[in-house]
């Protein structure tokens, strides 16, 4: 990659900041990559290697004078050579995407060029020839990786969209650089004139900012990834604290408080809501003869069957135990006592414990007053179901 080393201090030193850069890109990168593993994420740890490997070479070409230059060159280039696909293949397994074919066309490349590349020095073959080799093969490498990443930017969740514009940004970079230098070492090539070093220097000043663009993408997408974690629980926590966990309709305190905003938009557009409540007879005794888990699967059931028996803009609840209720929106008297009727007898029908018992239901319905908030309202609707239990049980009793 390089020339030699007495090009001149202005590379020397950039080669110094090239350095100290990817080593602190590796340990910073190397902190959050504990992190990342303690929760099972993958491909993080190829960035931390990718990193290493660029200090390392770095590290080997500033220690040329005292090293043999074939095999620190030779270093060198197999580090670069592998950069782009050690990142895609950090990529790849971050967002679990197939490996191969892909990868191994982007590790044959690598292969390539390094062949390539050592067969130029072994043929006594100029600088001017072998800088034109890696610049060439770096432009291939960076157009597979800005196709690529372009291409899982469009599907990519909001996230991770912007550590991966990142990525793009920093391989349409790398590709241009490396088609700048192709284009001012070319005009040198077999000329047996010194090539000038100033392509190379701007390379690798470049490189450093590529370097911070790339570590920035890293920790955009671990903190996208940190973030969707946090909605995920939080979305799982708020179902958990509005869903019944067992019949999954609403809970008691989500019924409660989504009932009274219904019932407040009930009264702003004067539409008729009716208040159903409703449990199974002999419930309790069923508990206790067959026991909890057969109680639950009876509940289970008989949720799933006062979901199907109602329209959408209903809402069910859990209130505690074997007791359910339903807000029925828009829907008069006369509409709320059939939809009672027909889950009452869908359940006398149907519903049966497990020593072929058969299960009936009780309900009460009252219609909401103007003004009336939800505690009024379903005082009056347990009234009706008490009624409905001393009438004989399974039946629906409506307050007048």
């Amino acid at each position: 990659m390089l020339a030699p080393m007495s090009a001149g201090l202005d590379l020397v030193t950039t080669l110094f900041i090239n350095a100290f850069i990817h080593l602190l890109m590796a340990l910073l990168l190397g902190l959050f990559w504990r992190s990342a593993r303690r929760s099972g994420e993958v491909g993080f740890g190829w960035w931390v290697l990718n990193e290493a490997l660029l200090f390392s070479a770095a590290l080997a070409l500033m220690a040329l004078p005292v090293l043999p230059e074939g095999w620190v060159l030779g270093f060198n280039n197999a580090a670069y050579f592998a950069f782009t696909p050690l990142l895609e293949l950090g990529l790849r397994r971050w967002f679990d995407r197939p490996l191969r074919p892909a990868m191994d066309l982007r590790w044959a490349v690598a292969g390539v060029a390094l062949v390539g590349w050592t067969g130029l020095w072994l043929g006594g073959q100029d600088y001017a020839t072998r800088a034109v080799w890696f610049a060439a093969v770096s432009v291939l490498q960076c157009l597979l990786l800005g196709w690529w990443v372009a291409g899982l930017l469009r599907e990519a969740p909001g996230g991770a969209r912007q550590g991966l514009a990142l990525i793009a940004l920093a391989a349409a970079l790398g590709a241009l650089m490396n088609a700048w230098r192709l284009q001012q070492t070319w005009p040198h090539l077999h000329t047996g004139q010194p090539v000038p070093t100033y392509p190379l220097s701007t390379l690798m000043a470049v490189d450093i900012a590529i370097a911070v663009l790339r570590v920035a993408a890293m920790l955009l997408l671990l903190h996208g990834r940190v973030e969707a974690r946090l909605r995920q629980a939080t979305v799982a926590l708020e179902r958990r604290a509005n869903i019944d966990g067992l019949t999954q309709v609403a809970s008691r305190a989500h019924f409660e408080a989504a009932s009274t905003v219904l019932l407040t938009q009930a009264r702003a557009s004067r539409v008729p809501v009716c208040l159903l409540v409703a449990d199974m007879d002999g419930f309790k005794a069923i508990n206790d003869q067959l026991g909890h888990p057969e109680g639950d699967a009876l509940l289970v059931r008989f949720a799933a069957q006062l979901r199907a028996s109602l329209r959408d803009g209903d809402l069910a609840g859990r209130l505690g135990g074997d007791e359910f209720a339903v807000l029925l929106f828009d829907s008069p008297l006369e509409g709320a006592q059939r939809i009672a009727e027909r889950l009452r007898a869908g359940v006398a029908g149907e519903l049966a414990a497990a020593d072929g018992r058969r299960i009936t239901l009780s309900a009460g319905l009252a219609l909401a007053r103007p003004g009336e908030d939800f505690e009024a309202l379903y005082r009056r609707a347990d009234r009706a179901l008490y009624a409905a239990k001393a009438a004989g049980r399974n039946r629906v009793v409506a307050e007048a």
